[in-house]
């Protein structure tokens, strides 16, 4: 039997019915989808849409529909477009405040920082440029960026695009480059800022992520959650999270799920990090095999429990899904996971062989 707080969830996540019918609007789904793995972003796409093709998201990166940068907690997301500049804006700080003390341990003090952004302009004015370009930039225009386990650049970047001074560009295969985000969305509305902007996230999370908590809330964008529930109370409708106070949008009603629901879930999925206590997600015994150090499996959901973890492995032809079961799975599962990779196939573009181990 499907518990009611997951069977609300997946819905809410897109995984029971894949509502979105464009890149950009399976992104906004969850906010942004999270993307420090370009495969498994896209295959978040995937699970959040009947109809899209892998094809379609690297269109949309192309475009410019959405762009790959860092927001919540500091981490790279595939974000629609429109909500970028309102997203850096509320989220840039925390970034400041996450790393201020590992900036100056590697040499990057507010000195470093500050005259790296008034050279950025000037390294990026050509247009998009990889990292290892940007730091031969700006040796050329007299700011030597410090090389200290290569941190330092990357770390000169995430300030830069939580300052909202630059974005991801285009690929360059799997070399990322980066770009002015006011070159490269010259368009991008504003958006809302202060309070009402850290209001709209709020009221975002609760749309996509309840039932859930003001800690989950706090989980997953990193920011303290007093002044957020505080700015949208009179919005939300209390609800029981396994004996915690929870909520959701007020009048924001969704069908659940169905018992039997299962979804080949993307690795690092907002699903997977989105809240604080995982115990509805996963069990114990099997955490391990799922969040292994900093890396988050692929998993298989159950009814919005995870069941299994899988890979997928692909070549020029063709392609493979190989499934692990953390416990024993019926028949029935067993054929929705091979109805599941034979969608694979269909969103890559290759044919899938699936095995069950």
């Amino acid at each position: 039997m499907i518990h009611p707080v997951t069977a609300e969830r997946i819905t809410r996540h897109g995984f029971a019915d894949r509502p979105a019918r464009s890149v950009a609007a399976a992104a906004r789904l969850t906010t942004a989808i999270q993307a420090q793995d370009q495969l498994q972003a896209r295959l978040g796409i995937r699970a959040r849409a009947a109809d899209l093709t892998e094809a379609d998201v690297v269109a949309a990166i192309a475009d410019r529909t959405v762009v790959r940068t860092w927001v919540m907690r500091a981490t790279i997301h595939l974000v629609d477009s429109a909500d970028v500049r309102w997203l850096t804006r509320l989220l840039g700080p925390s970034f400041a405040a996450r790393f201020r003390k590992r900036w100056l341990d590697i040499g990057l003090t507010p000195d470093v920082l500050g005259r790296t952004a008034d050279a950025l302009p000037a390294v990026l004015s050509d247009g998009p440029r990889t990292r290892a370009e940007i730091v031969a930039g700006l040796a050329e225009r007299g700011v030597d960026i410090p090389t200290v386990a290569d941190q330092a650049s990357f770390h000169v970047l995430l300030h830069a695009t939580g300052a909202g001074l630059i974005c991801r560009g285009a690929e360059h295969g799997r070399t990322p480059t980066f770009a002015l985000l006011d070159d490269w969305l010259p368009d991008a509305p504003a958006g809302p800022s202060g309070d009402e902007a850290l209001a709209e996230l709020a009221r975002r999370y609760f749309a996509a992520f309840a039932p859930a908590t003001a800690a989950d809330f706090t989980t997953w964008s990193a920011l303290a959650s007093a002044r957020a529930m505080e700015l949208i109370r009179d919005e939300l409708e209390p609800v029981d999270v396994q004996g915690r106070p929870g909520f959701r949008l007020r009048g924001d009603d969704v069908t659940p799920a169905e018992s039997g629901t299962v979804r080949l879930v993307a690795g690092y999925d907002n699903y997977l990090v989105g809240y604080r206590d995982r115990s509805l997600l996963v069990a114990e015994q099997h955490r391990p095999a799922v969040f292994v150090g900093g890396v988050i499996k692929p998993t298989v959901l159950l009814d919005g429990r995870i069941v299994a973890v899988w890979r997928l492995a692909r070549t020029t032809r063709d392609a493979s899904v190989t499934v692990t079961p953390l416990e024993a799975l019926t028949a029935r599962t067993r054929s929705a996971i091979e109805r599941e990779a034979r969608d694979i196939g269909r969103f890559i573009g290759q044919p899938v062989r699936c095995r069950v181990e």
